[in-house]
C-alpha cells in the first residue's frame, strides 16, 4: 500500500492559520490521517470484528493553539471551521494548555482523540498507534451492552487504593509480565501453550489472595485498555510491513519497547500502575492470535468472558473441567432445562407486571416521584430490605414493603407500602393514602393542593402520609386528578 504525504495550508475564514498551525504539523497529521484511513478500511475487521477505524472521526489536539477535527462527515460541529485543502476536516482555535488522548464526543458524535505533546518532535508512527487505540475506545463503548465486559470499562477510582504495596501481589504480577513476554517471545507451540497455562495459574492465584473487587478490577482493565492497546499493537505490525517506509523502522522500535516494559511490569517508571493492564491485556490478546484463530474474538464476547479464562480455555489449562460440564449438560438434559428457565422466566415477569398493575390500582392517592431535576436524574436508596425487592427488568423493580430512596438534593422519602422503582425514567410510584390523611408544607406553612394546581420552587418541602413521607430542600408540585407528582430539586 503506498501512502501520500503532501503537504496542505490551511485557511480558515480566508486567512492563513500558519500562526495556529506550523505547515509540517499540519502536513504531517494529514500524512497520519491518510494511513489511519487506509490500514483501518484494509485491516480493521482483522483486529476486531466490526471495527473499522476508518469510519470514526479524528481530534488532534494541539495544546496552546487548537484542534484539527479529520475523517469528518457532512456539517462541521458548531466552532469547527473548514479547512482549505483538507476535505472532511475543520479547525476550533482555542487555548488549552494540554490534553489526553481518549474517546469522546464532539457534535453529538464519538471521536477519537490524540493529544500532540506540546513541544515534542512529532513522531506519525506512534500517533497513527495511538489513533488506533483510541478509535477501539470508540468502538467499544458503541460496541457495549449493558450485561457484557466488553466495551463497559473499568471502575478507573479504584486505582487510588489498589495494593500496589503488597509484596505478595507485586511479586505475582511482576511473575505474570515475565510468563507472558517469554510466550509471545517463544517460536515454541508447545512452550507457548505451557506458558500459557502458567500465566493463568499465577494469575488465578493472585486473584484469590485479593478481595474480589480488585480482581475483578484488573479484568475489566485489561478488557478495556488492554484490547485498546491490542489495536494499538496490531497498527504497529501493519506499519512495520506497509507503512511509509520511513515510519516503519519506528513501529519496529515502539513495539519492541512495549514488550520490554511487559518484561518489566512493577518497575517504577514514574507512571500510574494502570499501565500494566496496557501490557498484560494486549500481550493475552496478541498470545491469544497465536495459539488459535480468530474466532477467539466473537466467543470473547458472546460467553462474556474475562481474558484470561479464554486463555485458560484455550491453552488446555480448563480441559478437565469443561469435560466435566459437558457431561453435566448431556447427562441432565441441559436443552430441556434451558427451555424450562425461558419458560419460566417469561411467567415470573408477567407475573411481577400484573402486581404492579394491581398495586398502582389501589385506591388513594397515588405518589409520583420523579427524579429529573436532580443532578444523578435517578433515585438511590439509604435503606431497604433485599428480601422484599422483586426485579422485573434490570431497570424496573418492585419493592414490596419498606425502603428509603434518596438522592442528591438532599431527598429523601420513605415508603411503608408497595412502591415501584424504575430507573429507566427515574421515577417512583406508590398509592400512600386517602387524600385526607396526606399533609404537604413548605418551610413549615401548610400547603393546598387542589386538582390542576401547580406549585413550584417550595423550600424545605415535606410530605407525611400513612404510608409514605417525603422530604426535599426544594420541590416542584403538581396535582392531576388522584395523582400527586413531585419533582425534587438540588438547592
Amino acid at each position: 500500500m503506498r501512502y501520500s504525504t503532501t503537504v496542505v495550508v490551511l485557511t480558515v475564514f480566508g486567512r492563513s492559520l500558519g500562526a495556529q498551525v506550523p505547515r509540517d504539523t499540519v502536513a504531517v497529521l494529514d500524512s497520519v490521517a491518510k494511513v489511519v484511513i487506509a490500514i483501518g478500511a484494509r485491516h480493521g475487521d482483522a483486529v476486531w470484528p466490526g471495527y473499522r477505524p476508518d469510519t470514526i472521526p479524528i481530534a488532534f489536539v494541539l495544546p496552546g493553539r487548537g484542534t484539527l477535527l479529520v475523517n469528518w462527515r457532512g456539517a462541521l460541529p458548531e466552532k469547527f471551521a473548514a479547512v482549505d485543502g483538507m476535505p472532511a476536516a475543520g479547525w476550533r482555535n482555542e487555548g488549552a494548555l494540554g490534553a489526553a488522548s481518549n474517546a469522546m464526543t464532539i457534535g453529538g458524535r464519538r471521536v477519537a482523540q490524540v493529544a500532540l505533546a506540546s513541544g515534542a518532535p512529532i513522531d506519525p508512527a506512534a500517533i497513527v498507534a495511538t489513533a488506533f487505540h483510541e478509535a477501539f475506545h470508540v468502538f467499544e463503548r458503541a460496541s457495549a451492552k449493558s450485561t457484557g465486559r466488553f466495551g463497559n470499562g473499568e471502575n478507573s477510582a479504584m486505582i487510588g487504593s489498589y495494593p500496589e504495596f503488597d509484596v505478595e501481589n507485586e511479586t505475582a504480577f511482576e511473575l505474570e509480565g515475565r510468563i507472558l513476554s517469554a510466550a509471545l517471545s517463544t517460536d515454541s507451540p508447545k512452550q507457548r501453550r505451557a506458558l500459557a497455562r502458567e500465566f493463568v495459574a499465577v494469575r488465578r492465584g493472585r486473584h484469590h489472595r485479593l478481595p474480589g473487587e480488585f480482581a475483578n478490577f484488573d479484568q475489566m482493565s485489561e478488557m478495556n485498555e488492554g484490547l485498546a492497546e491490542y489495536a494499538l499493537e496490531r497498527a504497529l505490525q501493519f506499519l512495520a510491513v506497509e507503512g511509509p517506509p520511513e515510519w516503519r523502522a519506528t513501529a519496529v522500535k515502539q513495539a519492541a519497547a512495549n514488550r520490554q516494559m511487559l518484561a518489566d511490569l512493577t518497575a517504577d517508571r514514574g507512571l500510574s500502575s494502570r499501565i500494566r493492564y496496557y501490557r498484560t491485556g494486549s500481550a493475552i490478546a496478541l498470545l491469544l492470535d497465536r495459539l488459535t484463530d480468530q474466532s477467539w474474538k466473537r466467543h470473547l464476547v458472546e460467553e462474556n468472558l474475562a481474558l484470561q479464562d479464554l486463555l485458560a480455555s484455550v491453552s488446555g489449562l480448563d480441559a478437565p473441567s469443561e469435560r466435566a460440564r459437558t457431561a453435566a449438560r448431556k447427562e441432565f438434559g441441559a436443552a430441556g432445562l434451558r427451555q424450562q428457565a425461558a419458560q419460566r422466566i417469561e411467567r415470573r415477569q408477567a407475573s411481577r407486571m400484573a402486581r404492579v398493575d394491581t398495586i398502582m390500582s389501589a385506591p388513594g392517592i397515588r405518589l409520583v416521584l420523579r427524579a429529573d431535576s436532580l443532578p444523578s436524574r435517578q433515585f438511590n436508596s439509604c435503606g431497604f430490605d433485599p428480601q422484599n425487592i422483586l426485579q422485573i427488568t434490570p431497570a424496573l423493580r418492585i419493592h414490596s414493603r419498606w425502603w428509603r430512596p434518596c438522592s442528591g438534593g438532599p431527598t429523601y422519602a420513605e415508603f411503608n407500602t408497595p412502591s415501584i422503582q424504575d430507573d429507566s425514567t427515574g421515577t417512583i410510584r406508590a398509592v400512600i393514602g386517602d387524600d385526607s390523611a396526606i399533609h404537604m408544607t413548605s418551610g413549615g406553612e401548610p400547603i393546598t393542593l387542589r386538582d390542576g394546581d401547580t406549585l413550584r420552587n417550595l423550600k424545605a418541602f415535606k410530605l407525611e402520609a400513612p404510608r409514605a413521607s417525603v422530604d426535599a430542600v426544594r420541590a416542584d408540585v403538581e396535582r392531576r386528578g388522584n395523582t400527586l407528582t413531585l419533582y425534587p430539586k438540588a438547592q
